[in-house]
């Protein structure tokens, strides 16, 4: 019996490295264009209208008052005006489908769908943050040194960006074995890879601020600032109600003993809670 050696060596590297080694890339549809929507060829800016394809690497931009849509298999990219994005990661592996984008400039809406027998992998770049994704609805939006991250719907693992431009997966990245997120709701479980010690999630309703300087606007001290701000609000208006109500639009007078409204945030009038994941 005779055994072919090519064969041999094939079923070899394909029993060493398993099938979570392999990987096809994907494609992303244009499904929806209006007003000036290009993508980069060398040099020169090429119209793209709808049913148009874009592999890894492409550089797209939209002009003023034209938006873009794009679909990636069940997930879609709404792409506002004035944006600038490159397709950084686009690779079906055996059991996940990675996706990545890096948002120079403007802002982007993702929507993105997980599959029943596949884990999806989304993260969407600036200059300045990372927000990773494992299935759900956010917003990113990149101006002049900063970036804030929403959520609409489920869990999205932010952090600061440690690299400044895009950088287009190797095919050894593309080749690389999935790393599948886990259960739990932490950073570390959505991001499953790559999200640093200081990474937090923002969930449903939630916002992320980033600054090029170094600062962090995380869902903790913007819940805090809104009931500050509450708090002053409501205690200014309960005065000026009352100087309104009394003779000569002045406050009534009050029984000894009893302090005089004053502005400023209270404690009692507001609860507020916040889920905070290290």
């Amino acid at each position: 019996m005779k055994i072919s050696l090519r064969a041999f060596f094939v079923a070899s590297l394909f029993a060493s490295f398993g099938a979570s080694a392999f990987s096809e890339q994907m494609q992303a549809v244009v499904t929806k264009a209006s007003g000036k929507v290009e993508v980069q060829s060398g040099s020169s800016w090429i119209p793209i209208s709808v049913g148009t394809t874009l592999e890894k690497g492409a550089v797209i931009q939209t002009g003023f008052k034209s938006t873009l849509e794009l679909k990636v298999k069940g997930s879609t990219i709404d792409v506002a005006p004035l944006t600038r994005l490159t397709l950084e990661q686009l690779v079906a592996k055996s059991n996940k489908d990675e996706t990545s984008i890096y948002l120079d400039t403007g802002s982007v809406k993702s929507n993105v769908k997980k599959s029943e027998d596949r884990a999806v992998g989304f993260k969407v770049r600036s200059p300045v943050a990372t927000a990773s994704v494992r299935g759900t609805v956010l917003e990113v939006t990149n101006k002049f040194r900063s970036t804030d991250v929403k959520t609409h719907e489920g869990t999205v693992a932010v952090w600061k960006s440690k690299n400044s431009g895009a950088a287009v997966s190797s095919d050894a990245d593309d080749a690389a074995p999935a790393v599948l997120p886990g259960e739990g709701n932490s950073a570390k479980d959505v991001s499953a890879d790559g999200a640093p010690p200081s990474a937090f999630t923002v969930t449903k309703g939630q916002t992320a601020g980033f600054q090029s300087n170094g600062g962090v606007s995380n869902p903790m001290n913007n819940a805090a600032k809104t009931a500050h701000g509450f708090n002053a609000a409501s205690t200014q208006s309960a005065g000026a109600a009352e100087a309104e109500s009394a003779p000569g639009g002045q406050p009534p007078m009050r029984p000894a003993g009893m302090d005089s409204p004053k502005s400023g945030p209270t404690t009692g009038n507001i609860s507020v809670t916040v889920t905070w994941e290290e």
